[in-house]
């Protein structure tokens, strides 16, 4: 019952507030992060960091190294990770949009 009144609450102050934010949740926590409409357009791009959580949250395992990757056109990381049944794979995450491919 508490977990449903506090998402009501982060709901609504969401829609009433005029900062615009996303929630991002995790298997354990959910974080409320600032966040503009059409940020890919306005030329912001996500951290290495970000990346890395992202590519852990789709695929587990450990994340073994973050490096900057592509072009000025098309900024994005390529992130070498450790699955938990022991392969090591190699995803681009584009800097602008937070896709990954090439699993």
């Amino acid at each position: 019952m508490n977990k449903q009144l506090f998402m009501l609450s982060v709901i609504t102050s969401l829609i009433a507030g005029p900062v615009h934010a996303k929630i991002e949740v995790s298997p354990n926590s959910l974080m409320i992060v600032k966040a503009a409409y059409g940020q890919a357009s306005q030329g912001k791009s996500i951290s290495a960091q970000q990346a890395a959580r992202i590519v852990k949250n789709k695929y587990g395992g450990k994340v073994l190294k973050v490096s900057n990757s592509g072009s000025k056109n098309s900024p994005g990381y390529r992130v070498k990770l450790l699955k938990d049944n022991g392969h090591v794979i190699s995803v681009f995450v584009d800097a602008k949009s937070g896709r990954v491919s090439g699993h």
